[in-house]
């Protein structure tokens, strides 16, 4: 299997986190975002251009970071951590909290870096008051359970955690929560998940040297 990704998206990370979970073996097909030809290039393999993919050699074409780990606890549900619960119960309230995770924090998330990286005079200010609103309330949301458990939908790591690190670790810089304690501690635990330390790996020397760009 070949997971296409760039290591800055946040949907990249969380499909990442879930192969490193799983114990996959996957070969890392990087994406060059930054250049029209990375793009153009990756393109002709997904004309849509969106990252995550997950392909094979026996015609696997799987997008979307979701998708990839409900393939991937399908196809190899009695390997690694297990991501989406048997129990249907349990998985509905995995996938609820995955999409609260990708919705209501990684994209305003991703919207408030957008504008960082603009002009001022370029920024849309009402949207960014609008995606400081949503993880306002987001936050508020998840802050008492966090304190009753130690993942997202319990004491088991799951899909519903793979989607909530990557868009905490951006947020420590764009919308800062240190005013919840149980969100706080819960983003220390996902930091010291192998899978965690494995992507900031790769994460840390790409941001440093973009940084000294």
């Amino acid at each position: 299997m070949n997971l296409h990704y760039a290591i800055m998206s946040s949907y990249a990370q969380k499909s990442l986190m879930a192969l490193y979970e799983k114990g996959v073996d996957f070969t890392p097909v990087k994406v060059n975002l930054a250049s029209a030809e990375g793009i153009a290039e990756y393109r002709k393999i997904y004309p849509l251009g969106k990252i995550p993919l997950l392909t094979g050699d026996d015609g696997l074409f799987i997008p979307e970071s979701t998708i990839i780990i409900e393939y991937l606890e399908n196809e190899f549900a009695e390997q690694g951590t297990s991501l989406i619960p048997a129990d249907k119960t349990a998985a509905r309230r995995v996938r609820f909290k995955d999409r609260i995770a990708d919705l209501y924090v990684n994209e305003p998330v991703i919207l408030l870096y957008r504008n960082s990286v603009q002009p001022v005079e370029q920024q849309d200010q009402v949207a960014i008051a609008k995606a400081h609103e949503t993880l306002a309330a987001t936050f508020a949301l998840l802050e008492p359970g966090l304190g009753k458990q130690e993942f997202m939908c319990g004491d088991a790591f799951s899909m519903a955690d793979c989607a909530m690190f990557a868009p905490l670790f951006y947020a420590k810089n764009l919308h800062p929560y240190d005013d919840h304690p149980n969100l706080t501690a819960y983003f220390e635990r996902l930091k010291q998940r192998p899978s965690a330390q494995k992507v900031l790996a790769e994460l840390i020397p790409f941001l440093k040297s973009m940084s000294n760009t």
